[in-house]
């Protein structure tokens, strides 16, 4: 259903999946393990859905008061409005993915890649990282499911556990082969930097396996993004400034730290962390792996060579328009970054997404680059034609 002549791949979006949905693809001991964590258990009063919640940092101070106030009703997500661009998502797309189709069909988009919302990062908190992984293999399980409903527009990730690397493995190896499957998403405990030599059989398996890997950081839940302790308790200012030193921090490491010299065929990309930061941050990683060079291993390109190598991929982000989308391009060129709307988060312009980026003052060429081209090459496991599209010559 290519919009306007587009086809349309949006690189992030979400689903959460509650704990209605999961529990369901959980065996009975994984359901039994789940009852001593009762105290982490929320049901939401309106929707009846359940998601279990540890470690969640409020931001309940109001700049230009002295402390925060627990009882404020503009504290924490009770004061996050959204973007409120046009009508809020089907609140059942979480358990029925019609319900989803039909939102990308009023949005005008082809093909979601999700990754699950913010509270199931509190699985890298809970002691036993056999809960951990059991949740993961009942999220792919699901995935499986929910994706084969429509299988030429939806695709997920997999996740891997900082924790248990093996147990992960073999989980991969049962997924990667998956049509829904494309890409890795790793979920390193706090204060676990990306770059740790533990994790590094994962983009050796994500090269063997074609996968992308994707970097994606959440404001409030655990594995926290940077800057949680340091934002003098305030969600304005924390959500401003996680996401994109998050995306910087988490390139920057595994750039730095040799992982696309020791895989050459590894793709990377970063979701939902902005865009306009790009071109600064690249040459000012070019200049320190000169000045501090000895903090970093034997590199054999530059920071920007990386970025700029076809490997590299970066989400965009609706509020920072279209003049520095355009100054990323030129300065790094076309073929970085994709379309994204974080459907269906606050934060997306839904359902105007599509509508405003369509609008930009951008060549056909790019703008279709920019709808498909780069994610199709990112997410490049994904073969089909989306159905009743025309085909296309920018699928690999």
């Amino acid at each position: 259903m290519a919009r306007n002549g587009y086809l349309i791949f949006d690189a992030d979006t979400h689903v959460g999946p509650t704990m209605d949905v999961l529990e369901g693809y959980l065996a009975s001991p994984e359901r039994a393990a789940l009852e001593p964590l009762g105290d982490l258990r929320r049901v939401n009063k309106r929707t009846g859905q359940i998601s279990y919640h540890a470690g969640e940092r409020k931001y309940e101070r109001r700049l230009g008061e002295p402390a925060a106030r627990p009882a404020d009703p503009r504290a924490y997500m009770g004061a996050y409005s959204g973007a409120h661009k046009g009508r809020d998502p089907d609140p059942r797309v979480d358990h029925d993915p019609a319900a989803r189709i039909a939102d990308m069909d009023s949005e005008g988009v082809d093909v979601n890649l999700l990754l699950p919302s913010g509270w199931f990062g509190t699985w890298t908190t809970v002691e036993d990282t056999g809960q951990e992984l059991a949740l993961y293999r009942a999220y792919h399980r699901w995935m499986a499911d929910y994706c084969s409903a429509y299988p030429d527009r939806l695709s997920g990730v997999i996740l891997v556990s900082g924790r248990d690397v093996p147990g992960s493995l073999a989980e991969v190896e049962r997924c990667a082969a998956q049509p829904w499957a494309l890409a890795l998403f790793c979920y390193a405990p706090y204060g676990m930097p990306l770059d740790h030599p533990d994790l590094e059989p994962y983009w050796a398996a994500a090269q063997r396996h074609d996968l992308a890997v994707v970097l994606h950081t959440f404001t409030v839940m655990p594995p926290y993004a940077p800057g949680g302790l340091d934002t003098w308790d305030n969600l304005w200012l924390q959500r401003s400034a996680a996401h994109p030193w998050c995306g910087m921090r988490n390139m920057a490491a595994l750039i730095g730290a040799g992982v696309l010299d020791r895989y050459p065929n590894l793709r990377l990309g970063v979701l939902e962390a902005g865009h306009g930061w790009l071109p600064f941050w690249a040459r000012r990683l070019d200049e320190h792996a000169e000045s501090v060079a000895r903090a970093l291993p034997p590199l054999k390109c530059k920071p920007t060579d990386y970025i700029t190598s076809g490997r590299f991929f970066q989400t965009i982000e609706m509020s920072e328009g279209v003049e520095l989308t355009k100054a990323v391009i030129q300065l790094l060129g076309e073929d970085i970054l994709m379309y994204a709307s974080d459907y269906p988060h606050g934060e997306s312009w839904f359902p105007k997404s599509v509508d405003t980026v369509m609008a930009w003052d951008l060549p056909e060429p790019i703008k279709r680059k920019l709808f498909w081209d780069n994610a199709a090459r990112f997410y490049r496991r994904f073969k089909q034609a989306p159905v009743g599209a025309a085909p296309t010559t920018a699928r690999v």
